[in-house]
């Protein structure tokens, strides 16, 4: 073989071995990729499981969005929510709150009731996930009973269901080329809510829907 043919052939091998790493990294990057989205729907899943479990359990007691003093327009929105719950045979407070800032979704219970052994102060992190788009959101759909006795109408307002949209970014919120998995339920029945509605609607004079 002359020098000619030896040179030819290592720049042949070198072409061979460059193709092959590129085609290696495309690879590994694609399953990284999936990897990281697989793991985005795990905790996507697992905070949705305790957001559906504490508005299942929700009272009529809500500090955040406050319950109306009249038929809002348009449904109430917001990133988060804080309401007393029906939890382990007591009334423990919730936090479901979206960081818009660091992009933390975080799902806390203070009280007892959110664990066996939980005391008045104590606090339970039921889950908290980061890189949640700041487009993630609850609406809730309020409901309205007018009761009138002796000439008198009282109107009572009711959070009876919620809808929950979260959206994580991977790799990270604002990454160039960011992949979105959002995870939705759009009807999450507040039970005990409900309850309450159709209770009021049951009464003598009472108007209205649930």
């Amino acid at each position: 073989m002359t020098l000619v043919e030896v040179l030819i052939s290592a720049l042949l091998f070198s072409i061979v071995i460059v193709t092959v790493d590129a085609s290696v990294t495309v690879v590994q990057s694609h399953q990284v990729q999936v990897s990281d989205r697989t793991q985005a729907l795990d905790y996507i899943q697992t905070a949705q499981q305790a957001i559906t479990h504490d508005i299942h359990a929700a009272t009529t007691t809500w500090t955040t969005p406050a319950v109306p003093t009249s038929m809002p327009g348009s449904p109430i929105t917001g990133t988060t929510l804080a309401f007393a719950a029906s939890l382990g045979g007591a009334t423990p407070s919730i936090n479901i709150s979206l960081n818009t800032s660091t992009h933390v979704l975080t799902v806390t219970c203070t009280g007892v009731g959110c664990s066996p052994s939980a005391g008045a102060g104590t606090v339970v992190t039921q889950a908290q996930i980061a890189n949640v788009d700041s487009s993630s959101l609850f609406t809730l759909t309020t409901k309205e009973v007018s009761i009138t006795a002796n000439s008198v109408t009282t109107n009572a307002f009711f959070f009876t269901t919620v809808s929950s949209s979260v959206i994580v970014d991977t790799p990270k919120v604002g990454a160039h080329n960011a992949y979105q998995t959002t995870l939705a339920d759009p009807n999450i029945v507040a039970n005990n809510v409900e309850f309450a509605c159709q209770s009021a609607l049951g009464s003598t004079g009472a108007s209205g829907s649930c």
